[in-house]
Parts: structure tokens; C-alpha cells; sequence
């Protein structure tokens, strides 16, 4: 599918998006992207995208594949679970080439992988066998702490149940991974540039006028949004969505896609993302389906 004219980046409901200009990479720290990716909740709303311009730019020194190369690969990928003395397999050799710039959806059923496999892309987990290669280096194999530094720097991700911390509003489950990497002194002098940053993330998905707003005050698909604006602040090469629309009702599902896909086209983003709904899987750039635990383009 031609992403240039698969999406309505002026959605139908939402307001005016203002631009946001590329900042310097600030880097939340791995617990910071993953904890409050991972362990924290967020918030996203129905509203669509009018007009967005670039939220990220790519970290120049990650940027080794030109347009349209080779940027995430996976080679062989295998994954068991064990319960008991059970073993069940999960992804029996998956085989994977995510090229810069694409938009790319995952489909399967519930219990395919889906969730596993990206898990495993974003250096989450481990597999059993296998190699998973990033701007050509491998990554699988990484320590502990390269790979936290790589979640910090070059990836990004979303989730279906938000994980936004709750007692925190729009604006600060935002600026938390930004708080954890930079500690209190150093984030304190720069506050007044990261705050002023993290607004401009989230006028650009739309939710401007939900800055003090906690996640208990906000709607699902504004819950989403601020769960986008968290993965943006550090300005990952690479955008990892987990059913992003999938504990949305269609509507506000829609809009969320619209803002994927306007991400995607105007930034240049790279974007994977797992689903097990046809009509949003096909409005990405190309589908590949997971059968059996392993991959075949659709």
C-alpha cells in the first residue's frame, strides 16, 4: 500500500495539531522508556490528527541504513514457554526485515506471538534461538546495559493497556522517562526546555488541553495519545506498537492510526506494529502474518 495515500492525517474529530520542532536528544534511561512503558499506564484520545509535523528525529549516528534499507532484522527467531513440565512453543524460526521508513503490521491471532515477538525486537526478552540485528549490529546478544541504552536511544514503545502511572497527569507520565535518565539536579535545570518539549509532543498528538490531566480523567484513545507522546521523547529511530487499538472502541481506534500514520509519513518514523484487526493491519505499508509461529507476508 502506497503510505502516502493510505492515510487521512486530518482526521474528522480532533483539533489542530501545532507543529513540533526537532529537539536534541535527551534520552530516557531504559527503565525510564521501559518503566514507563512497561510498568506505567497512558491515556490517548478518539480526537484525529490535522496536521502534524516531525516529532522525532533520527539519532544521526544510528542512522547507518539509507532510506528504505534494512533497519530491525530478525533471523530464526524461536521462543518456548514452560509451564510445568510443559513446553510450549511460542515462535518456531521467525524471519523478519523491517525497512526504514515503513509502516509494518503484525498480524495474527490472540496466542500467536504477536506480543512475544515484539517483546523480543525490542530487547524486552530473550530468545531461545536466533539473532535479532539492528542498523547492523546484533543486539540478541547484548549486556544488560547496552540494550537498556538502546531501548533509551533508539526505540520506542506503546502498549494496548497504556501503562500510565496514575498519579502522575499527562504532562509528567510524559517527562518520566526524562526525570529517571537525567536525576533530580540535572532534570531540574533543564526543566523549563524539557517541559516546553514534552507540551510540544503532546499538542502534536493532540492532547494540548490535557496536560494536567491525570489518567482516570482522561478517555482511552486520550490515554493512547499520552502513551505515544512517552515513546516520542526520546526520539527513537524506531516506533514498537503493541495492539495499540485493540482496548479501543473502533472510532477511537481509527484515530489512533491516523496518528500512526501521519507519525509515519511526515517524520519518516518507523513503525512495527502487532494487531489482530484486519482493517488496521491493512492501512499500514505492508502486512505479514504470524501462522504457526513463524512469519509469511500476506
Amino acid at each position: 500500500m502506497n503510505k502516502h495515500h493510505s492515510a487521512n492525517p486530518a482526521g474528522p474529530h480532533g483539533p489542530t495539531v501545532a507543529p513540533l520542532r526537532a529537539q536534541a536528544r535527551d534520552g530516557a534511561s531504559a527503565h525510564g522508556q521501559a518503566a514507563a512503558t512497561t510498568a506505567v499506564t497512558t491515556a490517548t484520545t478518539a480526537a484525529g490528527v490535522q496536521r502534524v509535523r516531525p516529532a522525532t528525529a533520527p539519532d544521526h549516528e544510528a542512522v547507518a541504513a539509507s532510506a528504505g534499507g534494512v533497519l530491525l532484522k530478525a533471523v530464526g527467531l524461536k521462543k518456548d514457554y514452560h509451564k510445568g513440565k510443559h513446553v510450549v512453543p511460542v515462535l518456531r524460526g521467525v524471519d523478519l526485515e523491517v525497512r526504514q521508513g515503513e509502516l509494518l503490521a503484525v498480524i495474527g491471532q490472540s496466542g500467536s506471538g504477536k506480543s512475544t515477538l515484539l517483546h523480543l525486537l525490542a530487547t524486552l526478552d530473550r530468545p531461545d534461538e536466533g539473532e535479532i540485528w539492528f542498523n547492523g549490529q546484533r543486539i540478541d546478544n547484548a549486556s544488560t546495559r547496552q540494550r537498556d541504552r538502546l531501548r533509551n536511544r533508539h526505540l520506542g514503545m506503546i502498549f494496548q493497556f497504556y501503562h500510565l502511572l496514575p498519579e502522575l497527569t499527562a504532562l509528567e507520565n510524559v517527562l518520566a522517562p526524562l526525570m529517571i535518565t537525567h536525576g533530580f539536579f540535572s532534570y531540574r535545570l533543564q526543566r523549563r526546555r524539557l517541559v516546553e518539549r514534552a507540551k510540544a509532543l503532546l499538542e502534536t498528538v493532540g492532547l494540548g488541553h490535557r496536560l494536567k490531566h491525570r489518567p482516570r480523567e482522561m478517555s482511552g484513545g486520550e490515554m493512547q495519545r499520552a502513551a505515544i507522546a512517552r515513546a516520542l521523547i526520546t526520539e527513537p529511530q524506531i516506533l514498537l506498537a503493541d495492539e495499540p487499538t485493540g482496548n479501543l472502541d473502533g472510532r477511537t481506534g481509527q484515530g489512533i492510526m491516523e496518528l500512526l500514520r501521519s507519525l509515519n509519513t511526515q517524520s519518516n518514523l518507523t513503525i512495527v506494529m502487532v494487531t489482530h484487526d484486519s482493517a488496521i493491519a491493512s492501512q499500514a505499508d505492508r502486512v505479514v502474518q504470524l501462522v504457526d509461529g513463524q512469519v509469511s507476508d500476506s
